[in-house]
Formats: C-alpha cells, structure tokens, sequence
C-alpha cells in the first residue's frame, strides 16, 4: 500500500541509530564526552530516552559508534591521497601522502582528534586480535591502521623499505604523526614551526629512517 501524499515514511531502525549517532556526534565534539548525557543526546536527536537505550544500550556503545563515524572521514582522506599518489614514480609517494593526510586532516579537526585518539572511549585495534581493555573496536579506526600497515608492507616487499616487522614500523610511524598533531593542538600557544613544514621534516626523518 502506497504512503499517502504528505505523509512521512516511517525511518528504520538503521536509520534512527544514524540519527542517534549524528546528534551524538555533534554534541559529543562541541562538549566533551563527559559533558553530554544520554538525556541530552535523545532530546538532539529527537527520539525518547527508552528508544535511546534500546538502539544503544550503554553510553560506551554510542560513544564507540560515534568514534567509528570519526573515523570513517579519516579512512576516506587515506583513500583519497593513496588514489592520488599511486600514479606518482617515487616509491615513497603513497607513504608520505598518507602521512599528510593524517596530519592535515587532525589539525584541521581538532575536537574530533581529540575524542578520536586522545579519550579512550574505544579499543584501537588493526594488526593484533581482540579487544583492547575488553573496549569495543572501532573497524573504520582498525581499517586505517590496516591501510599505513599495508603501505609499510607494500615498501618492504618492494625493497625500499628495510626488512623487518611491518606492523612495528607501521606502529613508529604513527606514534610520529600522533605526537606532531597532539602536540600542537594540546600547546597551541607554543611557537611552532609552519605545520606543513613541521610535517615534511617529520616525515623525511620516518623515511631516512625505515628505508632500505
């Protein structure tokens, strides 16, 4: 039976939770997580709290879905600059675009990096199994783990990068990014070098450093 003009078809259940999850989000970036109550985030996104409760049933599983939103912005800028670096001759091209990526995307997103990688809200997982402190994982965020580790990989196998541990160096690379975005959001009064300039020097040291 056809909906009657006028009338609005009635949302899934998937798409409430997309609701959830978007209202969530916003008020999550703008306040905190520990500043914004489930209350709160039924009322943005219009729907009562026992509806709340019965699509997430505790606050951590929002939160880990909120996350896992964050992320897949993230993953996509990585897919992005590996697609657009893979035409490029230098074998190094997909790694540092990658790190670019990383870098450019977290400054320019503060609130979110900081929920992302510095609350611990969810269990960051990509080349070992099972869950972290016994946190729900974030595949979007394991997802891009997963695609530096396999760039890694991929610089090893090809002879540019020096043999070893993939998910080692994968793990090195990171922590860099991490601690140049971290960093200069935490301290924003430090006087810090031009963030692109800041961000090529850091990655030139990665590279002198894992290649062959």
């Amino acid at each position: 039976m056809k909906a009657k003009p006028g009338r609005s078809r009635r949302r899934s259940a998937e798409d409430r939770r997309a609701q959830v999850v978007a209202a969530a989000r916003k008020l999550m970036v703008r306040h905190g997580v520990d500043a914004v109550s489930m209350r709160a985030i039924a009322t943005a996104a219009g729907v009562s709290p026992a509806a709340l409760y019965l699509y997430y049933p505790e606050k951590l599983s929002l939160m880990a879905a909120v996350v896992d939103a964050l992320f897949e912005g993230l993953l996509a800028e990585f897919t992005r600059a590996v697609t657009e670096a893979a035409a490029r001759p230098e074998p190094f091209a997909r790694l540092t675009a990658l790190m670019r990526a990383y870098c450019d995307w977290g400054l320019a997103h503060p609130d979110e990096y900081r929920l992302m990688f510095m609350t611990p809200v969810v269990g960051v997982a990509g080349h070992r199994p099972g869950e972290p402190d016994g946190r729900p994982v974030s595949p979007n965020g394991a997802a891009t783990f997963g695609a530096l580790a396999e760039e890694v990989e991929r610089l090893i196998a090809s002879g540019h990068a020096r043999p070893g541990d993939a998910a080692l160096m994968a793990e090195q690379i990171w922590a860099a990014g991490h601690g140049v975005v971290a960093l200069m959001i935490t301290f924003p009064e430090f006087e810090w070098s031009d963030p692109a300039t800041l961000r090529a020097a850091m990655t030139e040291t990665i590279l002198r450093g894992i290649s062959a």
